[in-house]
């Protein structure tokens, strides 16, 4: 019988050549949507894949980067066409990494609102708090559609509030939306609390919208649809929502432009995140040119 001591010696040989024989190889890290994650939490390599077996290479996009240059403002775009299902960049490093939504959030926060019946359709009317905002069309009762479309952030607070942080934390959840950190106060939680979402997951979570992929009903898909209608022609659809945050609430002003084409069958999926600019730049007025200055460059517009 082995003494104390030798055995302790033994199970540790023992659980070395185990180890050896396994090749030592570290466990995959597991990202928030289950995912393992390329090279252990870092970001994908431009060409390289990410997320699970069988994902869209992220190709990268050096005709829209010149085209984020020659505005004068640094940040990526990030373009899917479901003609061939490419995925692509113009900074392959940026499209992965997570910022506040800020507006952008009011996508998943109409059908949050519809689902729950805090809103009844798009033509509800929110009453005006009776507090003078800067944006002076936030200084009356609006139209559901109208506090959407004017990105009315007193509206949609309230709704938070109504809805209340159970129904918020339960439905961004069931969204499966950016990291589904509701903290930071019911009210607020997308602008100044610890939601995130990357400009990769947004174009992931208009895709799944789109494709009838989310838990909510049909009515409450159409009616977003409806809202988030920003241009038809003969030739094409253009849905989207902007969303803007800067100091105090974040260290740098973030401009973003999110939504997608419809031509035909066909889809092209978008997501611009703005992050710096020159200083006679307004990010908020260029980032929708910019957008479908992109697009038309690629014959979709």
């Amino acid at each position: 019988m082995l003494r104390p001591t030798a055995m302790r010696l033994f199970c540790r040989v023992m659980l070395a050549i185990l180890v050896s024989s396994c090749g030592g190889a570290a466990p995959s890290v597991v990202t928030a949507q289950g995912a393992a994650a390329p090279g252990q939490g870092q970001p994908a390599p431009a060409g390289g894949r990410v997320g699970k077996p069988g994902a869209p290479t992220i190709n990268p996009l050096p005709e829209a980067a010149k085209e984020l240059e020659a505005a004068h403002v640094s940040g990526t775009i990030a373009l899917f066409d479901s003609q061939d299902g490419s995925l692509g960049c113009s900074d392959v490093k940026l499209c992965q990494e997570a910022f506040v939504p800020a507006s952008t959030f009011k996508i998943p926060h109409s059908m949050i609102a519809l689902e729950t019946g805090v809103v009844q359709d798009p033509d509800t009317v929110l009453p005006w708090d009776h507090q003078e905002y800067t944006n002076a069309n936030w200084n009356q009762d609006l139209k559901f559609r109208d506090a959407f479309r004017y990105s009315c952030l007193p509206c949609y607070r309230a709704i938070a509030r109504k809805v209340g942080e159970a129904g918020e934390r339960e439905w961004v959840a069931k969204l499966g939306y950016g990291n589904r950190d509701v903290s930071g106060g019911v009210d607020k939680f997308w602008i100044w609390g610890g939601l995130r979402i990357s400009p990769l997951d947004q174009i992931d979570f208009l895709r799944r919208f789109d494709g009838n992929k989310l838990p909510i009903s049909e009515r409450t898909a159409d009616y977003v649809r409806d809202i988030m209608t920003l241009d038809v022609t003969e030739k094409y659809v253009l849905r989207g929502k902007t969303g803007t945050v800067g100091p105090p609430d974040e260290p740098r002003e973030l401009a973003w432009f999110v939504g997608w084409l419809e031509a035909g069958e066909r889809r092209v999926f978008f997501a611009l995140l703005l992050t710096a600019h020159a200083s006679d730049v307004d990010p908020i007025e260029v980032r929708r040119p910019l957008t479908e200055r992109i697009l038309k460059s690629k014959g979709l517009m």
